[in-house]
């Protein structure tokens, strides 16, 4: 069911955006967020609350497309932290909505254990107010040990 609504969503995206994508400046700067959701795991196979705090920056590639990093530290019951970077790129969508991907690495602790893996996302933002914004993002990480981990979040942030 997960791997359906992330193709949807990126179905979606590829299907809806060249028709209209819209100035990309509006979604360049610093921002600031936090999130929170539902991480499914395999490694205790439960699902769980999880939540985090993010920094990124968006630039403009040209008229119509943003491209930027984001760093993120994620927490939940079982996980007991895990690290992130990551490059995202997408369009906007009228002139208050972004949808994107994202691709980077990312670092899972759990018990002590420390394991190394690749992180895939697609998400929508809304602008909220002139600096404000709202998220949904579906997430997908693939760890050393044969450790999988999908997160769907909500979140909310701050552009400067």
């Amino acid at each position: 069911m997960k791997m359906i609504v992330s193709a949807a969503a990126l179905a979606a995206a590829f299907v809806a955006t060249p028709a209209v994508a819209q100035d990309a400046a509006s979604f360049e700067g610093a921002r600031v967020g936090a999130t929170l959701g539902l991480a499914d795991d395999d490694l205790f196979g439960t699902e769980e609350f999880t939540y985090g705090a993010e920094v990124g920056y968006d630039f403009a590639a040209g008229d119509k497309a943003i491209v930027g990093f984001t760093a993120e530290l994620q927490k939940s019951d079982d996980i007991d932290r895990e690290l992130a970077i990551s490059a995202r790129a997408g369009v906007p969508v009228g002139s208050s909505a972004l949808l994107y991907g994202t691709v980077g690495y990312t670092n899972l602790e759990v018990l002590d254990i420390k394991l190394d893996g690749v992180k895939f996302g697609v998400g929508g933002e809304i602008k909220l107010g002139t600096n404000g914004y709202a998220k949904l993002e579906q997430r997908y990480a693939d760890y050393e040990l044969d450790v999988h981990y999908w997160q769907t979040l909500i979140g909310a942030g701050f552009r400067f």
